[in-house]
């Protein structure tokens, strides 16, 4: 007698209910070889027209056996629970609930968040990974630091040193959703001083990004942050005979529309900056006011970029900006609203893991409505980059060009240039090493204000005591140099624990 193959199935699926169906073919033709003829024919009638727990009927119709094929799968009830979460019309085919499933996942425009030590974030049942808290959509990821430090400050010839506990807090919490993406990071330091000059107002800081998938060609992004610090003795504003400078409130808010027009890429964008600056507190105890400073500051940004492979975009980008003072004319009589140009064309590069970041160089000009001050002018060079040669040695690079402002009778501000390194290596599995540098000169336009240098280095080492703890040492020296001026070395170290989830 010869023996049949029982024909094939014939479903009309996507990708994945294809793969469903061929697994259920594959099972019925091993075991339609171990049945003799007639059982095997009794089999394919069975599973061709018999819907579950009723009694079979036969049909030579082929036309009839593909519809009670489709019947039969359309009415089979679903053996295994699936998670229907997020589908909104109701399901009663198993392959086209996988469909959508499918799709929803090809559909996702973010990578699922991943634990803080680069985990899977999907939880092994038998592991404890410090993954970060769940908080309905969001990945809440905190961490607290308690450091011991010491601080020692020479100005000339004059030397003081103080001990103090810093306590830290960093917080990041990232949206989980298949579109857009909301992100808010915190960080703040607050010191307590348990010997020498009291330092001890907190310091910190807040951002939130949300970026809109609004097309597959198109982008939007809203940033809005807060930042609370006090003014470096260094900064060429400070004041020169005061024991705590003054406190700088800054509130910034941007908005952007990124458009790729085949190989061009469009961007548009909008930013907003408030400074607020707090009372000095001088050498006898006085307040001197420092309000005539505040400010706003206004930037339209417009940027193109050719993509001449999906790794290199070189662009051109155009600014316009204005700078307004609560105080039309400060208490000397000077009005320093300015008006900001600036042109700059540079490359975004972006090669995966190994280097990532842009580079870009230009010219700005800031013309103030005082014909008493003089226009500042210069050349730029501003870039960022993530450079990684093999595993476990990274490289950050930070280029900036500024303007900045100054409260000097007569003087217009200064240009300031300022470049930061920070080498991170992995050491032992448990123990990464970092060394970081960094450089600002400050070229005013006063001809008789000497140039400025602050020079910084830095080492530490954060040794994993387990996922959720790290013991982390720092070591470090910043250099203040000008002439006509005391020199200033602060040389600061600290030893502490971070807790983290």
């Amino acid at each position: 007698m010869t023996r049949q193959h029982p024909s094939p199935v014939r479903i009309r699926r996507p990708l994945a209910a294809g793969l469903v169906a061929a697994h259920l073919a594959i099972g019925l033709a091993g075991a339609a070889f171990a049945q003799s003829a007639d059982e095997q024919k009794v089999a394919e009638d069975q599973f061709r027209t018999q819907p579950a727990n009723e009694p079979s009927t036969t049909s030579d119709d082929p036309n009839a056996a593909d519809a009670s094929d489709e019947a039969e799968l359309a009415d089979a009830p679903l053996k295994e629970t699936i998670d229907t979460s997020g589908i909104d019309s109701p399901i009663t085919d198993p392959t086209e609930l996988l469909d959508q499933e499918a799709l929803q996942e090809l559909r996702r425009q973010n990578l699922r968040e991943n634990a803080v030590d680069g985990l899977k974030a999907t939880a092994d049942a038998t592991r404890n990974d410090a993954q970060g808290i769940k908080v309905g959509s969001f990945v809440l990821r905190p961490a607290l630091t308690e450091t011991l430090g010491a601080e020692r400050t020479i100005t000339g010839k004059d030397s003081t040193t103080r001990y103090y506990l810093r306590s830290g807090l960093q917080a990041s919490a990232t949206s989980n959703w298949s579109l857009h993406q909301l992100k808010i990071d915190a960080e703040g330091t607050w010191d307590k001083t348990f010997s020498g000059p009291p330092d001890d107002d907190p310091e910190g800081k807040i951002e939130a990004e949300l970026r809109l998938d609004l097309t597959d060609e198109m982008t939007g992004t809203l940033k809005a942050g807060y930042s609370l610090e006090r003014e470096d003795v260094s900064d060429p504003n400070a004041v020169a005979n005061a024991t705590t400078q003054s406190d700088v409130e800054t509130y910034t808010a941007s908005a952007a529309i990124t458009r790729d027009l085949g190989v061009l890429r469009t961007t548009a964008g909008l930013e907003f900056n408030r400074y607020v600056y707090g009372p000095a507190v001088l050498d006898n105890g006085d307040l001197l006011s420092q309000a005539e400073r505040d400010r706003n500051a206004g930037i339209l940004r417009g940027r193109v970029g050719y993509e001449l492979s999906p790794a290199l975009i070189p662009f051109v980008e155009a600014a316009y900006g204005q700078t307004i003072y609560d105080q039309h004319r400060d208490s000397l009589g000077f009005v320093r609203d300015a008006t900001l140009y600036a042109l700059k064309s540079g490359v975004e590069f972006d090669f995966g893991e190994k280097l990532k970041g842009e580079l870009a160089g230009g010219y700005t000009v800031a013309e103030f409505n005082d014909s008493a001050l003089k226009s500042i002018s210069a050349a730029t060079i501003d870039g960022t980059a993530i450079w990684s040669p093999h595993r476990g040695t990274d490289l950050a690079l930070n280029l900036k060009t500024e303007i900045e402002p100054s409260s000097t009778p007569g003087a217009s501000g200064d240009v300031a240039y300022s470049g930061t390194a920070i080498l991170s290596q992995i050491i032992l599995q448990n123990l990464t090493g970092q060394i970081s540098s960094g450089i600002t000169l400050r070229d005013y336009e006063d001809q008789a204000t000497a140039r400025q240098s602050v020079v910084t280095l830095g080492t530490g080492l954060t040794w994993g005591i387990s996922r959720s703890l790290d013991l982390v040492t720092d070591v470090s020296w910043e250099s203040t140099r000008q002439d006509n001026v005391a020199d200033i070395d602060v040389f600061r170290a600290g030893i502490g624990l971070t807790l983290k989830r």
